[in-house]
């Protein structure tokens, strides 16, 4: 819940900072103001110049289509990932309580997979969380890294990329 919680707190803080007003000592205790976020896009806001989304169509492991750079209005959260990565593991159930809540609000979170040996790896993987666990977003498989390239690359695992519903990355 740990990164549930801190992305929720940064999207607060980036709404909270861009008041002009100062935040009531007390704020727990009020009602939300008036001009508080009524979807998950309300949360986002805009560097100077924040790079368009990579102009990539992404396969899921259902057949599913997506487009990254034809999503007007909506947020996506593109998490790489693989099997073997054990904060990557430690994280799902927070990426399926965050779909979840924040799914109706416009967000998909959007798994990209860099196993090498796809699904063979991933399946099998995926199908260990059950339940209230299970997975409740979309895996792409990039075994080649091709996904992982138009981003820019990958640093470390996890990683994550925001896409605003101005279609370019935060």
């Amino acid at each position: 819940r740990w990164l549930l919680t801190a992305l929720l707190t940064g999207l607060l803080l980036i709404v909270g900072c861009s008041s002009d007003e100062p935040a009531p000592i007390n704020a727990t205790s009020q009602a939300p103001p008036s001009n508080a976020p009524r979807s998950i896009s309300d949360l986002i806001q805009s560097p100077d110049d924040p790079e368009p989304a990579p102009d990539v169509t992404l396969q899921t492991m259902n057949g599913e289509s997506i487009a990254l750079a034809d999503r007007p209005g909506e947020v996506l959260l593109v998490n790489f990932w693989a099997t073997w990565c054990a904060p990557c593991r430690k994280e799902i159930p927070d990426l399926v309580a965050l779909q979840e809540e924040l799914g109706p609000a416009g967000l998909t979170v959007i798994g990209v997979s860099l196993d090498q040996q796809g699904e063979e790896a991933v399946t099998p993987f995926l199908d260990t969380y059950t339940g209230d666990e299970a997975v409740n977003y979309p895996i792409v498989l990039d075994p080649q890294g091709e996904v992982e390239q138009a981003f820019g690359g990958v640093y470390g695992l996890p990683m994550t990329y925001v896409v605003g519903p101005d279609g370019r990355v935060h």
